[in-house]
């Protein structure tokens, strides 16, 4: 039976790999600037700033959290891509056995999500800092703002393996990604919107808890069992993963 742990070879040649072509940094800026319009229209929509500075200010770190989508797309590229090339026929080949290769992309997935919330925070702390500025006020940066980046850091950070996971399932790049897109945008808050009690049970209501966004879902669970419920998802995913990849055909 072949050693399913990666090899430090196989995890340096992933980490290349994410490292090339033009995904990572395009959806890094994709992910920065509508980051951005959000963080400029919660400054500019609040009409008693002087009373509420640093709640806006703690509502534009949690804003950051909207990366998480493009650190799931981006894990799930990660993976199609190799099978939409064939590559993934030599990833095997010259790996370990199969358990590796999962768990090797899984692995950078999970350094890319959190390359994603760490740059997140910064562009959301400078637009917040420049938007208040330009309105006569300062970023609040409090204990309440230090929970939220790391909030905002553990859903990012979660959000690249889990997409891997999609990816390895799903195996089509066009209908993971479009899937991928489309319930991150409409899916999502129709579910929440129209089903909270069930929406607060998805990943998408789990991440909500974590951010602790109740102005935008305030029937999620409390930060706590969100972050655990976000764990639960992307390790069964993570399993299903393995298990459908070390079954099927590559």
């Amino acid at each position: 039976m072949r050693n399913p742990t990666p090899t430090r070879d196989q995890i340096r040649a992933e980490l290349l790999k994410a490292r090339s072509g033009a995904a990572l940094p395009v959806l890094l800026l994709v992910a920065l600037a509508l980051g951005a319009l959000g963080q400029v229209g919660a400054v500019y929509g609040e009409t008693q700033l002087a009373a509420a500075v640093a709640e806006t200010s703690h509502r534009v770190v949690t804003l950051a959290g909207s990366a998480t989508l493009f650190a799931t797309l981006f894990g799930a590229l990660l993976v199609t891509s190799e099978f939409r090339s064939g590559a993934i026929g030599r990833s095997v080949l010259h790996a370990p056995g199969r358990g590796a290769v999962v768990g090797a992309k899984l692995l950078v997935a999970t350094v890319s999500g959190l390359l994603f919330g760490v740059v997140a925070v910064l562009g959301a702390l400078a637009v917040g800092a420049a938007a208040l500025g330009a309105r006569g006020a300062s970023l609040v940066l409090d204990g309440e703002s230090a929970w939220r980046v790391l909030a905002v850091l553990a859903v990012c950070t979660l959000a690249g393996p889990f997409g891997a996971a999609v990816g390895f399932v799903v195996r089509n790049q066009l209908a993971a990604v479009v899937g991928l897109l489309l319930w991150g945008t409409v899916g999502q808050l129709m579910v929440l919107g129209q089903l909270p009690e069930l929406g607060r049970f998805l990943p998408d209501g789990a991440q909500q808890s974590v951010l602790g966004d109740r102005l935008t879902f305030p029937d999620a669970l409390s930060a706590p069992h969100g972050l655990l419920l976000l764990v639960a998802w992307g390790a069964a995913t993570a399993l299903l993963a393995r298990r459908l990849f070390v079954r099927r055909d590559v």
